[in-house]
């Protein structure tokens, strides 16, 4: 098989085990792998050829990608505003503020990070018989109340 049917392969065989979920021995019988083992194989190497980002790659191709799309956006803006299209210029208005939105959230902005220290005073004996005389006493008030 030509290695760009075979990296083709790999591929798919890598969607349907990481994607898809399907049990290795579909994943080899669909492909027409010859065995499990070779399913296995093909798909680390496809993985190896192609390693996941890491954060600070992930986060800087999202960021490259937002910054483009908003670029459209004002261009597109600039070209509704300019021919009367209220409607379309509204529409692009309300996208490109969710867009910076969600760039602000990607660099940080607008959310605190708030640290909360919580000191627990009471064993889980205490609070499960503080639980249990609460109960206790909603049961005997509630019955009571139907006496």
């Amino acid at each position: 098989m030509p290695l760009a049917e075979s990296r083709q392969r790999a591929e798919r065989a890598y969607v349907l085990r990481e994607v898809a979920c399907l049990p290795w021995s579909k994943v080899a019988q669909q492909l027409g792998y010859r065995s499990v083992g070779a399913a296995q194989s093909a798909v680390a190497r496809y993985a190896a050829r192609n390693p996941l980002p890491n954060a600070q790659e992930a986060a800087a191709g999202i960021i490259a990608r937002k910054r483009h799309a908003i670029s459209i956006g004002m261009t597109s803006l600039a070209a509704a505003q300019k021919n009367g299209d209220h409607r379309t210029v509204a529409q692009l208005l309300d996208a490109l503020t969710r867009a910076d939105a969600e760039l602000a959230k990607l660099y940080g902005l607008g959310s605190e990070n708030v640290n909360v220290n919580v000191r627990v005073q009471q064993t889980p004996e205490q609070i499960i018989e503080e639980t249990r005389d609460r109960l206790i006493a909603s049961f005997n008030q509630q019955k009571a109340i139907e006496s």
